[in-house]
């Protein structure tokens, strides 16, 4: 009997130390299956994190670029920054074109417009002045002692590069004298040689914005307010002319008509104001009558919204108000001489027979 026992007793001791490890085995397993379990979140929480991460990093980006690329836009129709227009993108060429186009608002900072450059040994301010003292023209038609045109230039520094001293790019090309404030005073000397009384602002806008603190931007707030000035003080002012450059190279802003070579126009209208209709119907009057005398002289219309710029640009004065740029930054006297006479031509038809 006590062999017996001590048989039998041997594999039931087997059997509870075989239960002993299985139990530890499964807690081993468990502990360590929790141990992955945890690792595994911290893994996760990471890579979603760097997902997060490096999906703002490419919104950021696509913004960025997005930005980027409306912000550019505008340059390749009026580039301060004299790059060539891509040749996959209409051009502003045919007759009565209109077009709109992103923000084209080139503000830099005032000191831009302050410091001055040196001018060139090719610039001489009575230049400007003896190209257009020339022979009366007659018309037949005279104002007398009415002013009925009224020229100025709300940018009035833009300039031009042929008569500034080192200076090549366009973003520099401002200056308090070498600028569109002379081919204003041209336009108007040419109107009066065909009878036509004119008033010529040649206010320097961006000595007048630095005095009362005011931002490039205000430009057009400062113009505005000499322009409510005059008509006040002469309702018999019917066309409004501000004058600008642009700012594309030479081979944009230049054509030859006849032989000669002349200074390409661009008429902008402001449509961010409710009766843009009538100066849209002003520029295209302009339009035919110098596509008819002096083919691909214009560049054509182009309309701008407040999406694009200021929208206004004091058109709301009056129904014959519009921007015409005259040239660009690569442009010379005798080439925006010729282009001012050409304006003045079709000012002085459409003054008296429209």
């Amino acid at each position: 009997m006590a062999n017996k026992n001590e048989i039998t007793s041997t594999p039931n001791k087997s059997k509870k130390k075989k239960s002993k490890l299985t139990g530890f085995f499964y807690l081993l397993v468990i502990f360590i299956a929790s141990l992955l379990l945890v690792a595994l979140a911290f893994v996760y929480k990471g890579l979603k994190e760097d997902a997060t991460s490096s999906s703002q990093t490419n919104d950021l980006s696509s913004s960025e670029s997005a930005d980027a690329s409306k912000s550019s836009f505008y340059f390749k129709l009026l580039n301060p920054f004299g790059e060539k227009p891509d040749a996959s993108e209409p051009k502003v060429e045919a007759s009565l074109q209109t077009g709109k186009q992103e923000s084209d608002e080139f503000l830099p900072p005032m000191k831009t417009f302050i410091d001055e450059k040196e001018l060139s040994s090719s610039f001489n301010e009575d230049l400007f002045d003896d190209i257009s003292s020339r022979t009366n023209i007659d018309t037949g038609h005279s104002t007398l002692d009415k002013d009925v045109i009224y020229i100025y230039q709300s940018h009035s520094r833009e300039a031009f590069l042929p008569y500034l001293k080192n200076v090549n790019e366009p973003e520099e090309a401002f200056h308090s004298k070498a600028n569109v404030t002379l081919v204003g005073k041209m336009l108007g000397k040419a109107l009066e040689r065909r009878g036509i009384g004119s008033t010529v602002n040649s206010t320097d806008i961006i000595q007048e914005l630095d005095l009362r603190g005011l931002d490039y931007g205000s430009s057009y707030l400062v113009s505005g307010e000499q322009v409510k000035a005059a008509i006040q003080d002469n309702p018999d002012l019917d066309i409004f002319i501000d004058i600008h450059r642009d700012s594309l190279r030479k081979d944009s802003t230049t054509v030859n008509v006849n032989g000669d070579d002349y200074a390409r126009i661009l008429f902008i209208v402001g449509t961010g104001h409710k009766e843009f209709e009538k100066n849209l119907a002003f520029a295209k009057e302009l339009q035919l009558q110098l596509d008819t005398n002096y083919p691909n002289l214009s560049k054509g219309i182009l309309e701008k919204d407040k999406s694009q710029g200021n929208g206004v640009y004091n058109q709301n004065l009056a129904a014959n108000a519009i921007i015409v740029e005259i040239g660009g930054v690569d442009n010379t006297v005798d080439e925006l001489y010729l282009t001012v006479e050409a304006l003045a031509d079709v000012l002085s038809n459409n003054y008296w027979h429209e």
